[in-house]
This record gives structure tokens, C-alpha cells and sequence, in this order.
């Protein structure tokens, strides 16, 4: 008999002993530090642990990030994530307004420009009056969308080419 109950009392302490090495995991706090140390640098990224839940929250420029994020935080967690709630928000990314454009309203300088940009064109000619350039002469249709456009880009208050008559 006492052959008996000695060979229950090692199977139950081994069984509790067995049980406890089972459960060694990372404490919420451990592995939460562990996954905000592998996520070093995004500082838009907050992470808290729950029973092994993993909650990311914050926000992210792409949708490539956001899924990024969260591989990160499965590889570092490792075994000891349970599961990952990734509420992270990709954000709009912030419009930039393109520089305002100025206008020349130096008719000395602009005329200059102008001169030096109508000697790819000399059977036109052009005069600039109160940043207002006007083009006179004749020009083949192919040749006023490159003229127009390129006048624009020296950027007058207007390009008038009403004085133009268009060659077949």
C-alpha cells in the first residue's frame, strides 16, 4: 500500500510540475517591451498586452506599414502572442500645396525672356506691355501649342496671341 501511495504522490507532484514549466511564458510586461523594442523608431505606434493580446494602436502613412507593424509584432512575440488586434489607422498623407506661382510683372525682365525664348521663332514677334505679352505674325498650327506654352512658362499675367495668322 504505502508503495502505492508513494507512486501517487511523485505522479501528482511531477503532473504539477509539468503543468507550471507549460505556463512559462512572457509576462504582459515583458512582451510588450519586447515588441515596442523591436518596433524602435515608430514612435506613432503604441503597443499594450492583455493576457498575450496584443493591441497595436496609432497611425501609419501606408497599408504596407500598418501590415508591417503587426509581422513585427508577431515575430518578436513569438509563441507568447495569443492574438494581435491591429487598430492602427493609415492616415490620409498630408497634401503639400505646390509653391504659388508668381507672376512677372517686371516688363523689362520679362521682355528679355521673351526675346530670348521668340529666336526659336522668327516669323513672329512679340512685345510685352503690363506683364501682358502679345504676339503678332505668322505660324504654322503645329508651332503655336510649343509657343503658347512656352511663353506661359515665363509666366506673364497673359499670353495673347490674337495677333497671330495661322499658316497651312
Amino acid at each position: 500500500m504505502k508503495f502505492n501511495k508513494l507512486t501517487f504522490c511523485l505522479l501528482a507532484t511531477s503532473a504539477v510540475l509539468s503543468f507550471s514549466a507549460c505556463k512559462s511564458g512572457l509576462s504582459d510586461d515583458k512582451l510588450e517591451e519586447k515588441i515596442e523594442n523591436a518596433l524602435t523608431g515608430r514612435k506613432t505606434i503604441d503597443v499594450e498586452v492583455e493576457k498575450g493580446k496584443v493591441i497595436l494602436s496609432g497611425t501609419v502613412a501606408s497599408e504596407e506599414e500598418k501590415q508591417q507593424i503587426e509581422s513585427i509584432a508577431k515575430t518578436a512575440g513569438d509563441k507568447d502572442v495569443k492574438s494581435i488586434q491591429n487598430d492602427i489607422v493609415v492616415s490620409a498623407p498630408v497634401a503639400t500645396t505646390p509653391a504659388p506661382i508668381t507672376v512677372s510683372n517686371n516688363d523689362a525682365t520679362l521682355g528679355a525672356a521673351v526675346n530670348t525664348f521668340m529666336k526659336d521663332f522668327p516669323s513672329v514677334q512679340a512685345s510685352v506691355k503690363d506683364g501682358i505679352i502679345s504676339v503678332t505674325g505668322t505660324l504654322e498650327q503645329a508651332k503655336i501649342v510649343t509657343l503658347k506654352q512656352g511663353l506661359d512658362n515665363l509666366n506673364p499675367k497673359k499670353v495673347d496671341l490674337s495677333g497671330i495668322v495661322v499658316k497651312k
